[in-house]
């Protein structure tokens, strides 16, 4: 029987999908989607190639996993910083500073890597609900600030944070970004 590296068998499971996990974000941000595979995943967490199937069915099933996690982890910082803020336009700011912020630092990397994904259209759904999810903190944060039509303004927004989001990807100083954004959405374009 092999040996495990946890008290229980399930925590030893849950450690190696983890490790999984871990190994292949890293894989993705370091060489991008076409270099995700069982052999340099179980290679970059030090695991049997066989041991991959043990966790994951398909190399889908893990870019799923990895897309589930980041989404989760940057909804976490989104929840964190908007908890620190005022409702309202101190709300909106903390929500563009840190979109840009972890932009800058590489987390949005990911998700556009797993975009190029080919993945069933079921599981490109599934992402792209997690994705709009992301969002509800700024629709929630438009209806504060009394939007009677806080959809309208929140596609709109989510135009600019984009806009903002390629501008950051392309070596633009989050800082100078996210302020001009904040800027536009709340006074539109200087005259």
């Amino acid at each position: 029987m092999p040996k495990i590296s946890a008290p229980t068998v399930a925590e030893h499971r849950g450690a190696q999908r983890a490790a999984l996990i871990r190994a292949a974000e890293a894989v993705l941000l370091e060489g991008g989607l076409a270099t995700v595979s069982p052999r340099t995943v179980t290679e970059r967490a030090g695991l049997a190639r066989s041991s991959f199937y043990d966790y994951f069915p398909s190399k889908d099933d893990l870019l799923v996993a990895v897309a589930l996690q980041a989404f989760d982890r940057w909804n976490d910082e989104i929840s964190a910083e908007l908890a620190k803020s005022a409702p309202g336009l101190d709300r909106l700011r903390a929500f563009v500073e840190a979109t840009l912020r972890m932009t800058a630092d590489g987390r949005h990397g990911l998700a556009t890597s797993l975009r190029e994904a080919e993945l069933t259209p079921k599981r490109h759904e599934g992402i792209d609900a997690l994705h709009a999810a992301l969002f509800r903190p700024l629709a929630e944060t438009l209806a504060e600030l009394g939007h009677s039509d806080a959809a309208l303004w929140m596609h709109l927004a989510q135009g600019v944070l984009g806009a903002g989001v390629q501008l950051v990807e392309h070596g633009a100083d989050h800082r100078t970004v996210a302020e001009a954004a904040f800027q536009l959405l709340t006074h539109g374009l200087p005259a």
